[in-house]
């Protein structure tokens, strides 16, 4: 059965639909247990985006099934952990010898049974002392000997993974692919997330568990490699949901029948009120001024971006760093936060930097520079602003999410989609070509309307939650088929 469309717009799954036309239930576990689901995430703590969706989902899962444990597969367990499960297990095979230290100790984690570290690489270093002198002699053979014991190591160690990945989901009853850019391979390769993609969908069908993914967006799909990874990624989900239109054409040209397959807007937007934190408090020190929050993004800085070009980041950083000044030679107060940590944040003291010692003085209490270590934190001083100036998707959806107007500096396809899904292209610059006064030319736009504005959001985010709240009823219902059985 077609999803169907709503006025909004918005592909809404039906109940039965995607209960009983996509679910393949998994056969004789024969085990009794409380729920658990997994989490399969790219993250490493530090995107708060990736964190909102994780909360999001826990939270609305929650609802439906009380009780339920929730575990993460992702970069960083001990992160997971602390902010969103009570177990987590590693995404991939990291390249470093000790990388299992990062997780076996980790309090709730999925402890692996394989000790790999610096004491056991000097085990028998005398006796292959004389072995390395003699390779020395025959550089190509040392090469080539070097190369195969490299691959043989690695394949060692991704055996060992899938078998403790798989022992892994055995204690699961769902395992969720769940919002972000998951289709793509920029950040890593299709070696990367599309390969670990296609493995936890194997480790699923061997483990009998569901294997769903919900409201993905997908990136840069090229290579051959990537487009078989993928497309025996979406082939084996029970259930499939992308977070635009764009996203799910991608999607189509890796798999024709994912065309017919739903859209659920991002899960951020899905943070149940009782989630968000307070205010910030940020008007009491802005003294009745205009309150514009400025997120930047890392764009092409050496060291944060798969493609580094030290001189785009410049002229990136300069144009931020002249919006800073306009807004306060405007009498506005300016707040500058970020959305991903390690990143972003790092991009604060170069805009301040390009400002000079001279205006950083005169206008030191005419700003603001929240700590920011939450998606929470992030949430309480949007919610204090009365604009955001953002780079990065999720930035922009956050601030939508607390009915912020939004000025969006595109640096990505995949944020004109969101701008065009809530018809505030009007307020759409991109990253390439955008200039200071642009950005002040748009904010006096959204000011005339901030009003309309702000209920064109909130009327956005009343139309997509039957899709949202469809699309967890059958998460949901997925746990519980699996459990049963």
């Amino acid at each position: 059965m077609a999803p169907v469309r709503s006025m909004s717009g918005v592909d809404v799954i039906q109940y039965a639909d995607a209960v009983e036309g996509k679910r393949k239930k998994p056969e004789g576990k024969g085990r009794q247990h409380e729920s658990r689901i997994a989490l399969l995430t790219p993250y490493n703590g530090g995107n708060l985006g990736d964190a909102a969706i994780q909360d999001a989902l826990i939270a609305n899962l929650r609802l439906r099934l009380p009780g339920v444990q929730f575990s993460g597969i992702s970069l960083n367990n001990r992160k997971f952990v602390e902010q969103h499960g009570s177990a987590s297990f590693p995404l991939c095979v990291s390249d470093r010898p000790s990388y299992a230290m990062e997780w076996e100790n980790v309090p709730g984690s999925y402890e692996m049974k394989m000790k790999v570290g610096p004491s056991s690489a000097q085990q028998g270093a005398s006796s292959s002392k004389s072995l390395k002198q003699a390779l020395k002699q025959v550089p190509v053979l040392g090469w080539c000997l070097k190369r195969a014991f490299s691959l043989g190591r690695l394949v060692s160690r991704e055996v060992r993974h899938c078998a403790q990945g798989y022992r892994f989901l055995r204690t699961h009853d769902l395992l969720i692919v769940s919002g972000g850019g998951q289709l793509d391979e920029e950040w890593g390769g299709a070696w990367g997330h599309p390969f670990a993609l296609f493995k936890w969908g194997v480790l699923a069908r061997m483990a009998r568990i569901p294997y769903v993914i919900a409201s993905v967006g997908a990136c840069k799909v090229d290579s051959t490699t990537c487009r078989f990874f993928l497309s025996a990624a979406l082939r084996m989900a029970s259930y499939t949901s992308f977070r635009d239109e764009k996203s799910r054409e991608v999607a189509s040209g890796l798999l024709a029948r994912a065309a017919e397959d739903p859209i659920v807007p991002d899960l951020a937007f899905s943070v149940p009120p009782s989630e968000f934190p307070p205010p910030a408090d940020i008007r009491s020190i802005s003294q009745g001024r205009t309150v514009v929050a400025i997120s930047p993004i890392a764009y092409y800085k050496p060291g944060s971006w798969p493609n580094e070009d030290s001189a785009l980041y410049r002229q990136y950083v300069q144009k931020m760093a002249q919006i800073v000044l306009k807004l306060l030679e405007r009498g506005c107060f300016p707040v500058i936060v970020y959305s991903s940590i390690g990143d972003d944040d790092r991009v604060i003291p170069d805009i301040l930097g390009s400002i000079g010692e001279e205006s950083r003085t005169r206008f030191a209490q005419q700003m603001h520079i929240p700590a920011i270590r939450t998606w929470k934190d992030l949430v309480a001083v949007l919610r204090d602003a009365d604009y955001l100036i953002a780079s990065r998707l999720h930035s922009a959806i956050l601030g939508f999410a607390t009915h912020t107007p939004t000025i969006a500096i595109s640096f990505d396809p995949k944020v004109d989609w969101v701008m065009e899904d809530l018809g505030q292209t009007d307020y759409l610059l991109q990253i390439r070509n955008f200039a200071a006064g642009n950005v002040i030319e748009a904010l006096d736009r959204i000011e005339a309307r901030a009003d309309g504005v702000a209920e064109q959001i909130g009327s956005y985010q009343r139309r997509i939650l039957a899709a949202l709240a469809l699309q967890y009823d059958a998460l949901a219902e997925f746990v519980l088929g699996s459990s049963a059985t």
